[in-house]
């Protein structure tokens, strides 16, 4: 298949655009998102077990690192997704231009690039939910000091709502800023810049189009909640029930992994696919990026040919 057309889209476009590509190559992006599953679901597993869970047969021993071990989980579910997403943005500008991709070629793209994804995962990261943290906490408390010095002055209700507000706007403020390096990684691969320079490239770029970003962004993620409960909801459900009698068996514990891995599968790469096309048609409209790539296409003209006498 050739590649897209390259120019403007409006959001609407860009979104529809996203969801053909996503449709066109459907087993190539799953296939990428199902090789982190199949690393997470092994370690969910032992982190049950280890809690006393019976798998695969015989009940395991509650370990007194369990804790720890769930906070690495964590970390590791950071970076191996991180990995997953640069794949799946190799794979998108790869489909989305015209060329030929695969999921081996895909993963094979990132060698090289290790430390890089990992820096600027750390460092986007960092300044996100540090921010975050410092806003909503500083909201939460200058809005519980604002309240008790003004004890008796105004309801509690207003009060509360007064906190809630500001905590809302902490939060509100904290996405907002997040936006601007939303198209880092995408910046870091197709360019093949460092890590700084790619979130200076995401801020420059997302400029303008930061509220549209926010919108697909959005929509992403609901498409992923809601695959994520059509896969896992049933499960959670007779989980609840299940939870009365203080019993969980063995098969709903792997169930609930296992599907929790294909809905990941299914919805996981679509708001990096997402991302991605809203990286090249930022290009587009600040860059030319399709006048480069149309006189990229040009063949080359042939200087011993065009001198020849007729």
């Amino acid at each position: 298949m050739g590649p897209y057309e390259l120019r403007p889209l409006s959001l609407g476009e860009l979104l529809d655009r996203a969801f053909a590509l996503y449709r066109r190559n459907f087993w190539l992006f799953a296939g990428i998102m199902i090789v982190p599953a199949c690393l997470v679901v092994p370690a969910q597993a032992y982190y049950l077990r280890s809690n006393g869970l019976r798998i695969p047969w015989q009940p395991g021993s509650p370990q007194p690192h369990s804790t720890a071990f769930a906070f690495g989980l964590i970390f590791a579910n950071w970076f191996i997704y991180a990995f997953a997403h640069s794949a799946t943005t190799y794979a998108v500008a790869d489909a989305y231009l015209g060329r030929a991709a695969t999921v081996r070629g895909s993963y094979g793209r990132i060698r090289g690039h290790f430390w890089r994804i990992i820096g600027v995962s750390l460092n986007v990261g960092f300044r996100v939910f540090g921010l975050m943290l410092l806003l909503v906490f500083g909201a939460a408390a200058a809005g519980g000091a604002l309240v008790g010095a003004t004890r008796g002055a105004i309801p509690t209700a207003v009060a509360g709502l007064l906190v809630l507000l500001l905590v809302l706007s902490a939060f509100a403020l904290s996405v907002a800023f997040a936006l601007r390096y939303a198209l880092s990684l995408p910046a870091l691969l197709i360019e093949e810049i460092k890590g700084s320079a790619s979130i200076r490239r995401s801020v420059l770029l997302s400029d303008e189009r930061r509220g549209q970003i926010f919108l697909a962004i959005l929509l992403g993620l609901l498409l992923i909640y809601a695959v994520a409960l059509l896969f896992q909801g049933p499960f959670y459900a007779a989980v609840a029930i299940t939870r009365i009698t203080g019993h969980l068996p063995i098969w709903m514990a792997i169930a609930m992994s296992v599907s929790g891995a294909i809905g990941g599968a299914i919805a996981g790469p679509v708001l990096m696919i997402i991302l991605v096309i809203f990286y090249y048609d930022a290009r587009i409209r600040k860059e030319a990026f399709d006048l480069q790539q149309m006189m990229a296409s040009l063949p080359e003209a042939n200087p011993a040919a065009s001198a020849s006498p007729a």
